[in-house]
Order: C-alpha cells, then sequence, then structure tokens
C-alpha cells in the first residue's frame, strides 16, 4: 500500500463526503471472501489493478494499454452535448474517468458506480483519485458496499427527459464479467428509470389535451365539495381497509365482501365498482385518477350512494354522472391552486387539498388513502396485477363478459404467480407489483394481506383467503359511512365567495396572456431580425434579452399563463430534446431561439382562444348560474322573515 496516496485520497473524501471516511476508517465496509485484488505491472509500464473473483482472474482496463482505456469507446461515441448525462461504471484505476472527462464539457453531469468496495478500497491505497473529489467537478460517485442507498436518488436526479435522449453508458472493461449480478442490477435500475421517465412524459403528452378541458369542467364541483384531509386519521388502527381492484380475480370471492360490511373500510378502485354495485355491495369509497376514464363505468343507478375520492383532472363524465358527496385530492392545476389559495385567506375554516400520494395507478392511491385514514392491517383483493385467464380486469366491469387476450403479442411476460406457478403480466402491471412491494418493505408498522385469489405474488404479503382476511381482521363493528356522513365540507360562505371571484376573473386572465403571447412574439421577431443581421449593437441586443426575459418570466409565474402551458405539453415535448442543444454559430443560436420561442407563443395564443369558449361555457358559466341562485336565497329568506 502506498501510504502517500491513501492519505490524500482519504484527506479529500474526509473534506467531500466525511461519512464515507469515517465507514472506511472504522474497517465497516463488508467485503466478499471471494474477491481479491492485487496490483500488477502493465506492458507500457503502468500500474493496473487485477481482480480474481470466484476461480475468474482479469485485468481491469486490460493488461496492454490501460491509459487508452475509454479512447475507443469516446471515438465511437462521438461528441458527447451539452448538458448530457455520461454514466460509468467502474472506478478501479480512473484512467478511463480522467480520459471522458478531458472530453465532455463542465455542464455534463457524470455518474459513477463501483460494484465492489474491495476494488474501490484497493484503488484508494495505489491510486491518486483525488480528482474525483474536487468540488468544481459535477461527479456523483455511488460505491457499493458504502453508500449504494444512494443510487436512485442519483439516477432521479442525473437521468430527466431532458438528458434521457443525450445519455452515454461507458462500462469498464472486464466489469460485467467479473461482477456480472451488480453489473446487471445496476443496467435494469438504469432501464427501470428511463421506463418511469417515458411512462411520465407519454402520461403528461396523453393527458395534456384533455386536461384543461377536465379542470375547467370539474372545478365547479370545488364549490361544495370535501376534502380527502378530512378522512385522515378517521378510522381506529385496528378497522382494516379492504383495497377492492378490478383484476380478474375478483370475480370468485367478490361476494365474500358482505361479511365485511360494516366491520371493515371498503375502498373500491373505479372499475370495480359496478360489479360491486351489481352485487348489492355499497363501498364507503371509492378512487377515481384517470383523465381518460370512461363514462359507462359509472352508469348505475347506485353510484352516487357512494361517496367518490377524486380530483379536478379526472374525466368529465363520471363527475356528471356521480350526484354524491366528492372528496378532492390534489390535481395540480394551476386554477385550481390559485382557487384554494385565495380562499385560505378569505376563509379561515376553510380545509385544504392535499396530495394523495401514489405509485401510478388508481388501486395504489387507494392504498394509500386507506393508510392515511388510520388503518395497520390493508386487505388486497382483485389486485391480480396479471393476465389471470388470459383477462385484464373482472366480468362486469368494461364488459359483462370480458375478452380473453392475445398473449403472444410480445407484450407480456412471466412472472411467479401467488400460487407458486407463473403467470403472464406486462410492464405497467410489473410497475404497480414493484411499488407495492416497496412499500411493503419501507412501512414495516403496515400488515398486508393479499386476498385476491389469483394472479402475481406480491412479495412481503401475507396471502390468505378474502373469508379467511376477513375472519381473522374484521372482528370490530365500525360504521365508517356514518363517521363520513358528518364530516365539513371544505369551505364556509366566504370562502364560496371568493371561489366564485376566481371563476369570474377567469376570461381576464386569459386575455392579459393573450397580450403578453402577442408582444414576445413580437420580441422574438426582432431577435431573428438580429440574428440576420452581423452588425447589431450589443446593447440593442441586451436590451431586447432583457424584455424577452420579462415575458419568459411572467408566462412561467402568472397563473393563468401557466394553466395555459400546461395544455401545451406535446408542443412542449417535441422542442424539449432541442432546447439545450449548442449551434456552431451565435447568429445561428439567436434564430433557433427565436423560431422555437415564436412556436410556443403563437401556440399559447392558439390555447387562449380555445380556453375563452372552455370558461365561457364552464366557469364563467357556473359562476352567473351560482349568483342567481344565491340571490334567490337571499329573497327567499327576506320574504320569509
Amino acid at each position: 500500500m502506498n501510504e502517500s496516496i491513501y492519505e490524500k485520497n482519504l484527506k479529500k473524501i474526509q473534506q467531500k463526503f466525511e461519512s464515507w471516511a469515517d465507514f472506511i476508517n472504522k474497517g465497516m465496509c463488508k467485503k466478499s471472501p471471494h474477491i481479491r485484488v492485487e496490483t500488477d505491472v502493465a506492458l507500457d509500464g503502468s500500474r493496473i489493478l487485477r481482480v480474481s473473483n470466484e476461480g475468474r482472474v482479469l485485468y481491469l482496463n486490460g493488461k496492454y494499454n490501460p491509459s487508452h482505456a475509454a479512447k475507443d469507446w469516446l471515438e465511437l461515441t462521438g461528441k458527447i452535448e451539452d448538458f448530457a448525462t455520461v454514466i460509468i461504471v467502474g472506478i478501479h484505476d480512473g484512467v478511463h474517468i480522467r480520459n471522458i472527462l478531458e472530453k465532455v464539457e463542465p455542464n455534463t453531469n457524470i455518474l459513477i458506480y463501483e460494484p465492489s468496495v474491495e476494488v474501490f478500497l484497493k484503488a484508494l491505497e495505489e491510486v491518486d483519485l483525488t480528482f474525483l473529489f474536487e468540488d468544481r467537478i459535477p461527479v456523483g460517485i455511488v460505491v457499493d458496499g458504502i453508500n449504494e442507498k444512494e443510487l436512485e436518488i442519483y439516477l432521479n436526479t442525473m437521468v430527466t427527459y431532458d438528458s434521457m435522449t443525450k445519455l452515454k453508458v461507458y462500462i469498464s472493461g472486464n466489469y460485467d464479467k467479473l461482477f456480472a449480478e451488480k453489473v446487471s442490477g445496476f443496467v435494469d435500475d438504469l432501464k427501470k428509470r428511463v421506463l418511469e421517465i417515458e411512462k411520465s412524459w407519454n402520461t403528461i403528452v396523453r393527458y395534456t389535451s384533455v386536461n384543461a378541458n377536465n379542470v375547467f369542467h370539474n372545478c365547479k364541483y370545488i364549490y361544495d365539495g370535501y376534502s380527502i384531509e378530512s378522512l385522515v386519521g378517521l378510522l381506529p388502527s385496528d378497522v382494516p381497509t379492504i383495497i377492492v381492484s378490478a383484476g380478474p380475480s375478483l370475480n370468485k370471492n367478490i361476494e365474500d365482501l358482505r361479511l365485511a360490511q360494516g366491520k371493515a373500510n371498503i375502498i373500491a378502485t373505479d372499475t370495480a365498482m359496478k360489479p360491486l354495485l351489481n352485487a348489492g355491495i355499497i363501498p364507503n369509497l371509492f378512487v377515481v385518477v384517470d383523465g381518460l376514464k370512461p363514462g359507462d363505468l359509472f352508469r348505475h343507478k347506485d353510484i352516487s350512494k357512494v361517496p367518490m375520492v377524486t380530483m379536478t383532472a379526472i374525466s368529465v363524465e363520471p363527475m356528471e354522472l356521480h350526484k354524491g358527496k366528492k372528496f378532492f385530492y390534489q390535481s395540480d392545476s394551476m386554477i385550481e391552486t390559485e382557487i384554494m389559495t385565495r380562499i385560505a385567506k378569505k376563509d379561515s375554516n376553510a380545509i385544504e387539498i392535499p396530495i394523495l400520494p401514489s405509485g401510478g395507478s388508481v388501486a395504489t392511491s387507494a392504498y394509500t388513502l386507506g393508510i392515511g385514514m388510520g388503518s395497520h392491517t390493508i386487505i388486497l383483493v382483485g389486485q391480480d396485477l396479471a393476465m389471470t385467464g388470459n383477462k385484464t380486469h373482472a366480468d362486469g366491469t368494461f364488459k359483462t363478459k370480458m375478452d380473453e387476450i392475445d398473449v403472444n403479442s410480445g407484450e407480456y411476460f412471466e412472472i411467479e404467480a401467488i400460487d407458486g406457478g407463473k403467470v403472464l403480466t406486462r410492464m405497467d402491471f410489473k410497475l404497480y407489483l414493484d411499488w407495492f412491494e416497496e412499500q411493503i418493505r419501507r412501512q414495516t408498522e403496515i400488515r398486508v394481506i393479499d386476498a385476491t385469489e389469483g394472479g402475481a405474488k406480491i412479495h412481503g404479503a401475507e396471502i390468505m383467503t378474502l373469508k379467511e382476511a376477513i375472519e381473522k381482521n374484521c372482528k370490530k363493528d365500525f360504521n365508517v359511512r356514518y363517521k363520513i356522513s358528518r364530516l365539513p365540507k371544505l369551505m364556509g360562505e366566504k370562502g364560496r365567495e371568493e371561489f366564485l371571484k376566481v371563476f369570474e376573473e377567469i376570461p381576464e386572465r386569459l386575455i392579459a396572456v393573450r397580450k403578453k403571447a402577442n408582444a414576445g412574439i413580437r420580441q422574438y421577431e426582432k431577435l431573428e431580425k438580429l440574428s440576420k443581421n452581423k452588425n447589431y449593437r450589443a446593447d440593442e441586443l441586451q436590451k431586447l434579452l432583457k424584455q424577452i426575459g420579462k415575458t419568459n418570466h411572467f408566462m412561467e409565474t402568472d397563473y393563468m399563463a401557466c394553466v395555459v402551458n400546461d395544455s401545451l405539453k406535446g408542443i412542449e415535448y417535441s422542442l424539449r430534446t432541442s432546447i439545450y442543444d449548442k449551434c456552431e454559430e451565435t447568429a445561428d443560436e439567436m434564430y433557433d431561439i427565436a423560431q422555437q420561442g415564436k412556436l410556443m407563443l403563437q401556440a399559447e395564443k392558439y390555447a387562449v382562444d380555445e380556453l375563452l369558449n372552455l370558461a365561457e361555457d364552464t366557469t364563467s358559466a357556473f359562476a352567473k348560474k351560482q349568483r342567481e341562485k344565491n340571490a334567490g336565497k337571499k329573497a327567499g329568506t327576506k320574504n320569509g322573515k
């Protein structure tokens, strides 16, 4: 061991990662007895690391010319773009990392993953790695055995939609052979992150064409609505919550749910409502999360008997068909945020609308709701997360008899079944399965029982039949329906007055956004002209850029401008991947910025016109009708006196 190198490395680590240094000094790193790391000399005279693992002996970065590590990769990769993310698997002698850092821009994000703590500790003894721990370099480092729990944080921070299309991955020499399982696991984590981003963006793009329409139609229900905040802590901890989902297995045990009525909190997913109501089972609540959910799922004579847990961004038709109590959770709508912010200032008794934490599905939302209401035992029913019987949903949901699907399309793959065999699933179901398993691992105080009787196995959950789960856990009489019926509405008279004012001001606020968009278009047109004139004055450009900055600030901060922008995610989606591209010439860059700026603002103008028409039929019409109704009540009260 070279003590001077080791001391230098440890001193740098101490400055940047104090906990690492303590961890290393105290010898707390768990080493594998199968891995042995030694130093050797390459044919070019440089010091290299040799690793033996389970009888396999290999050199990291090769034995012949390690100084060229990553250079061939850089040539094949080509130019690494601005704001890209480069992921490097393996630290060892650091030569490849130095070679990569020499070729990237200062704004490049670097994430280094070292799967072997043994290699890392040996490298600290033999190689000067102090350059990795300089504050000026944007490098994230994860070493398995020291800070592997931070990997998810780094991936979420460094792998975003903006950087995803510019992502580069370098796997150091022989790491895939020596540490195959860990490298494969890391690659799987990276793929999962990319899939999450794609899913998130595809969801945004899918919903934005209808999101504004939904919010403008549905915001009116807040006026006489309730908040899920009122449901928090409503239940004693020993009253279980049964989450009823609409997996194919629901048809097996739906009748057993009668045994739980009055002894458990039954929360249904939206798709499970018709089968439940047809069976004469009235849940305590049902949850809706989908902005495109079809109205047919809610066409039932008893649908309004069950309070709906909802948000303003869900489909319009379900909200219209349901005439009962509506408990709201936050929808991330700027109109809703403006309403609630202003109501809070006027009505001290108003109840906030909180976020309902979710794993992306209606069932995961119902799960977090049940825990939030106070249950320490959650019983899952109909949570197949798989193609049980080659069906996606229970009979009686979308159709009286659901069709069997073609499972040979390539979309489906096998996972462990609840009965120990295999069952087919698809990627979205697998993501929800992973979410449930992660919650079970984290929330050790919550007991989860899987009473689905079919589908995928949820690791960590107790497996029982529904009848057995009810007999063992639903022993206490508790009238959830009565408790819910006594909850207050989310705002009083002062709040309702402010609510109507917000609705009445919407057309005026939209017109202000259109004026700003017109001004911004003129500014970008001037920038376009300047880009063609090589003799423009610097002060002229600075003045114009300042004006553009003010316009952009308005568009990013004004609540109604944000509403308009939210309706244009599809256009933004197509522009985002090029927004950071660097032009070779300043003039070209100015021209591209002007073109993109004009395109966005012209789209915003179009969106304003659409939203003005929408507001006339929805928010403005509701405010007018409600004013007339309130005036009639006041007149009736006076006449009564």
